[in-house]
């Protein structure tokens, strides 16, 4: 998968979205296996925009009892415009769709979950948008999905990291989700 995001980390952004699909405390225990404390940590913030607040500290509490001595800092400011690199030409679009469904809305949006989560942190904008999808997915949530899926197509995934992702998902995807996830990709790449 690109940029060394291991798949335990997108079944676990999958289960905080999706807990009755997937035991977040189970993929919480099979990530850590493979993956260093803090970039598990790091995913876990990285899915407060698709799954809120109590998700991530219920998984975050689990991660401190389940690696006590790990030393988990601050995160340094990488003050980047993740919403630019996202959505690229349809930022303007995307900005003013944001802005008409609620006057908060596009604030919220792109000063917290884009500027402060994402935009701050030390993830590739790929490896966002990968776990975006399988946040999506996993509340099959399929309009924000395919803007997701376009975003990692955008921002460097290729169909084949996009096929191996739901294939690594597919047998905790609702089905129907599922189907629509990989016509939605067909349809953005062009492959049969």
């Amino acid at each position: 998968m690109v940029q060394k995001l291991h798949t335990d980390c997108c079944r676990l952004t999958f289960s905080l979205a999706a807990p009755e699909r997937l035991s977040p405390l189970q993929a919480l225990k099979r990530a850590l296996e493979n993956t260093e404390t803090e970039k598990v940590a790091e995913v876990i913030l990285q899915s407060i925009p698709y799954s809120g607040f109590p998700a991530a500290v219920e998984a975050l509490g689990w991660l401190r009892d389940l690696a006590p001595d790990s030393t988990m800092e601050a995160r340094e400011d990488q003050s980047r415009n993740v919403f630019e690199e996202v959505y690229g030409g349809a930022s303007e679009k995307v900005a003013d769709q944001l802005q008409r469904r609620h006057p908060d809305l596009k604030e919220w949006i792109l000063g917290f979950a884009y500027e402060t989560v994402m935009g701050s942190g030390p993830l590739s904008s790929v490896e966002l948008e990968i776990l975006a999808v399988s946040s999506l997915l996993a509340q099959s949530r399929m309009t924000p999905f395919h803007s997701h899926l376009r975003g990692a197509l955008r921002c460097g995934a290729t169909r084949d990291d996009l096929n191996e992702l739901l294939e690594n998902l597919e047998d905790i995807a609702h089905p129907e989700s599922l189907s629509k996830a990989r016509e939605l990709l067909r349809n953005e790449t062009g492959s049969s």
